[in-house]
């Protein structure tokens, strides 16, 4: 009797890339009015977490030892990644001025500390009961988050993942494949 074949599915699984589609959805509902304000936050973690994601991703496949560096800061890793190809990155301007953007309000968040911050003298209790009420006070960093600079803020993320992955010449949407699959087959 001969032996039967059996088949079996693989996928290389790609996270930076199902952050980033999970970032995209959340980009379609803000653009079609559905988030309510408070909802704005989750698209500027899933941004950090998309672009963090796809510099780990590069540098496994393309930087040698890559898991030594892996725990290292996202800046660092990024400046890792520019120093394997003999580039230096630049960040005061686009695309790598946005990831510091976006860092810093997702390091505030993962790190926070209690911080005061206070309103507008008013004439009367009830007028500063009032802008309590309506939580209309936020810090500095934090109100920054409108809908108008997240919206602004999509084209840019795009841009920097494929500056980053153009480092290494990978195709501009790189960043976008969530998995490649294919079958094996196996003598049983």
């Amino acid at each position: 009797m001969g032996s039967l074949m059996k088949y079996q599915p693989h996928v290389d699984f790609s996270a930076q890339a199902i952050a980033f589609r999970a970032l995209q959805h959340l980009y379609i509902r803000l653009q079609d009015g559905e988030l309510e304000e408070y909802e704005h936050l989750p698209i500027v973690v899933f941004a950090a977490f998309s672009i963090e994601a796809y510099i780990n991703s590069i540098g496994f496949r393309k930087v040698n030892f890559w898991n030594q560096y892996e725990r290292r800061s996202w800046r660092k890793k990024i400046e890792i990644l520019h120093a394997n190809v003999g580039a230096t990155p630049n960040w005061n301007a686009d695309p790598l001025q946005l990831a510091t953007q976006l860092f810093e309000i997702r390091d505030r968040l993962a790190h926070g500390k209690p911080e005061s911050v206070c309103g507008p003298l008013c004439n009367e209790y009830n007028e500063a009961q009032s802008a309590l009420m309506v939580q209309c006070l936020k810090p500095q960093w934090f109100s920054v988050i409108t809908k108008e600079w997240l919206l602004g803020t999509n084209d840019r993320v795009c841009k920097l993942m494929a500056y980053l992955g153009s480092l290494y010449r990978l195709p501009d949407n790189d960043f976008t494949d969530h998995s490649i699959g294919h079958v094996t087959e196996h003598e049983s």
